[in-house]
């Protein structure tokens, strides 16, 4: 009985003991964790079609590595696996195949599953139907009745057809937007409740590199544009759980930036999806804390770098201090020898060591173990010297680095609200580039001002009283959020150049300056602040009484006098200064 017990025994400690190899042996996947907080049923589905190679049709560059891409992140990053994936890339994407295998996923893919489509390739717009296709490798350009249209591709993605709870469909192809056109919408904020509707409804929806035009096969590497800022933004992602409409925003705007197309994002019209749902990603843990380390890598470098010289110092500091007190103390002891010496000298107690030479031999070595603790200290002062500036060194360094950073990013930021087809796109835009530095979030949409001097891109200078002046020559005053500039413009103009002047401005780096209206120029009249005869703060170089304001009525403008501090109208040929200020109204 007791060698049955224990082989009992130790066949549950193998199960115990090495559970990972009986689910490998099975054939199992591991499954993510839902945001309901439960398992997740089904499994993940990943198709993804490349077609460089035509037979017909001009070669493409991208479309293969695009698709390979896209599938290596997904499986590397996210809860995909060999067993649920198909891939088809040149002469094996043929008509035939595409459709075989998307009968093959209604015939597999069960009612809690989950399926990415990806298709990489040329897209055409039938001049006699209208209608967008995907056009396979054997193709002919002429004969259309090989291509597979966007109508045949939606309905297999029906959810009576494949009936996956969600399929997610990635288009990197021309006239893409025939899928869905006219469904673009604003997007939801994503909180944790959105993304727990979007898991628990079913869901059709695409994601398409453009519209109802040609799209760039030209990118970044050996990818697309569009591709790139796809596997970019999957690959930055630190978020467990990942809807495709929280990475759109960033992958249009980068789109937008770099080429002359519109992705567009939406539901696949009469499919069965449910307002509201979506596919999510699951992020792998495993994946998350890598890349959260990698992410912080060269910050956490430069920081211990820092902080393994600040250590090096003290314990230099250290060291020499322990040099010095060590010739110190040597000093000492010749001094209470010469000391001995001397009350010895003349008396019975003299001995052979009392000889001149001896004293002198001690002199000599005081002298010189003074000597070396004054180059001690010399070397000391040199070398901390030293390691203090190779540490301004980095800290200048590593603040150039992020003022380049920030400067980039908020250039890509005005070139996409500045751009027709990112109009729409400003507050996502804006979004995105706040939750880049934490310390900016919070500010109203669109205040680049507030936003460098939270970053750290101006500097402040000066500040009177509600005033505050800062390094690019502008001043802001802190009770009406108003910014002006630290100086008029030196010379007497009349009103019309004025204006011009205003309007031209550019100080600062920025764009939108304009003439004050009396009300705003009177608001920085300070009856308590006298500069140089005139009755403003000392951080605004007034240099005559008189500045045009915007206001103009008939023959007449009006001016605001900064001497007795009260407004007036005069002729516009009459000559006064300008003074630019930017933001209000």
């Amino acid at each position: 009985m007791r060698r049955i017990h224990y082989f009992i025994f130790i066949f549950l400690s193998f199960i115990l003991l090495f559970p990972c190899y009986a689910v490998t042996e099975r054939g199992l996947s591991v499954k993510p964790i839902s945001p309901l907080g439960t398992e997740v049923k089904g499994n993940q589905w990943l198709f993804v079609i490349g077609i460089n190679t035509y037979i017909y049709w001009p070669h493409l560059k991208t479309a293969v590595n695009d698709a390979k891409a896209l599938k290596n992140v997904l499986l590397s990053r996210y809860y995909f696996d060999e067993d649920h994936l198909i891939e088809l890339y040149d002469d094996q994407a043929t008509e035939k195949n595409i459709l075989a295998k998307l009968r093959y996923f209604a015939k597999k893919v069960g009612k809690d599953d989950s399926l990415v489509i990806f298709y990489a390739g040329h897209g055409h717009l039938d001049s006699i139907t209208k209608e967008g296709s995907w056009i396979p490798v054997e193709s002919d350009v002429a004969d259309a009745s090989a291509w597979i249209t966007n109508y045949e591709i939606k309905n297999y993605l029906r959810i009576d057809a494949i009936k996956a709870k969600h399929i997610l469909l990635i288009s990197d192809s021309c006239f893409a937007g025939d899928f869905f056109r006219g469904l673009r919408g604003k997007l939801p904020e994503i909180t944790d409740k959105i993304i727990i509707k979007a898991y628990e409804l079913s869901s059709r929806k695409a994601i398409t590199s453009g519209g109802l035009e040609p799209v760039s096969d030209a990118g970044f590497g050996n990818n697309s544009v569009f591709s790139h800022f796809l596997v970019n933004a999957l690959n930055e992602n630190q978020r467990p759980f990942l809807v495709p409409s929280d990475i759109f925003p960033y992958i249009k705007a980068g789109v937008v930036e770099n080429a002359e197309q519109l992705p567009q994002f939406g539901s696949l019209k009469d499919t069965g999806g449910q307002q509201g749902g979506e596919l999510v990603f699951f992020l792998k843990q495993e994946s998350r804390l890598k890349d959260l380390s990698a992410e912080s890598l060269e910050r956490k470098r430069e920081l211990e770098s820092l902080k393994e010289m600040e250590i090096a110092n003290e314990a230099a500091k250290k060291k020499e201090t322990e040099e010095i007190a060590k010739r110190k103390r040597e000093i000492d002891t010749l001094d209470a020898k010469i000391e001995e010496m001397k009350k010895r000298l003349g008396t019975a107690s003299t001995n052979n060591d009392d000889s001149l030479d001896a004293m002198y031999a001690m002199v000599q070595q005081k002298e010189q173990q003074q000597k070396l603790i004054d180059d001690l200290k010399k070397q000391r002062e040199a070398e901390a010297a030293k390691r203090r500036a190779e540490i301004e060194r980095m800290i200048a360094k590593n603040r150039e680095k992020r003022i380049a950073e920030i400067k980039e990013d908020i250039r890509k930021y005005e070139r996409i609200i500045s751009s027709q087809f990112g109009m729409d796109m400003k507050e996502e835009a804006w979004k995105n580039l706040t939750n880049k530095y934490p310390e900016t979030r919070g500010l109203t949409v669109g205040d680049i001002f507030k936003f460098n001097i939270k970053t750290g891109l101006i500097k402040e200078i000066d500040r009177d009283e509600r005033f505050v002046a800062y390094e690019n020559r502008t001043v802001l005053d802190t009770k009406t959020g108003l910014v002006w500039a630290s100086k008029d413009n030196g010379k007497d103009i009349n009103w019309g150049d004025a204006k011009r002047y205003c309007d031209n401005y550019r100080g600062g780096g920025y764009t939108d300056w304009r003439m004050p209206t009396p009300e705003e120029l009177e608001g920085i009249c300070d009856f308590g602040k006298w500069k140089k005869g005139y009755l403003v703060t000392k951080l605004i170089d007034i240099t005559w009484r008189s500045v045009w304001s915007s206001e103009k009525k008939d023959e007449f403008a009006t001016f605001f006098d900064f001497h007795y501090s009260f407004r007036d109208v005069a002729i516009p040929d009459v000559p006064k200064r300008a003074l630019p200020v930017r933001g209000g109204n």
